[in-house]
């Protein structure tokens, strides 16, 4: 088995075939679109929140296999978190990635699928997307009193 099969799993491609989430919501309180410079690919993400947490999330996903996959497996998990929880398990994720840290466990552990792609360091923009995109709607939701 090659790396890039550990990285194209049946699982992971589910993922990025069906998109979790993947409409934009009609009146967000935040949103932030950010983009790979390494491929191109792009997340959308739209945020409602209330009393510091997310109550809803939309996005739109025009991504890499992994980028699609971890933007499913992100929105899948997100509503109810604050947005220092988001931030915390973005930094899991990086120091997977390029740390060879743990991969995330509990109510994240899919998105462990991902860590055979830390070998690809230009793909790990793509796979943070969600995660930056969230962190960004959400830091100018709480320049707005919205969080």
């Amino acid at each position: 088995m090659t790396a890039l099969d550990d990285i194209y799993q049946e699982k992971l491609l589910a993922y990025a075939g069906e998109i979790v989430r993947g409409e934009r919501l009609d009146d967000p309180d935040a949103s932030a679109t950010v983009v790979s410079r390494s491929c191109g690919s792009e997340v959308t993400v739209d945020l409602k929140i209330s009393d510091g947490v997310i109550t809803d999330y939309g996005q739109k996903v025009e991504a890499c296999a992994l980028g699609s996959a971890s933007s499913s497996i992100f929105a899948s998990v997100v509503v109810g978190k604050t947005l220092d929880e988001v931030r915390r398990i973005r930094a899991r994720m990086r120091g997977m990635l390029k740390k060879n840290g743990p991969p995330p466990d509990d109510e994240w552990s899919e998105l462990a699928l991902l860590e055979p792609a830390k070998v690809f360091a230009n793909r790990h923009q793509s796979i943070l997307l969600p995660f930056n995109a969230t962190v960004r709607a959400g830091e100018k939701a709480s320049a707005s009193d919205a969080f």
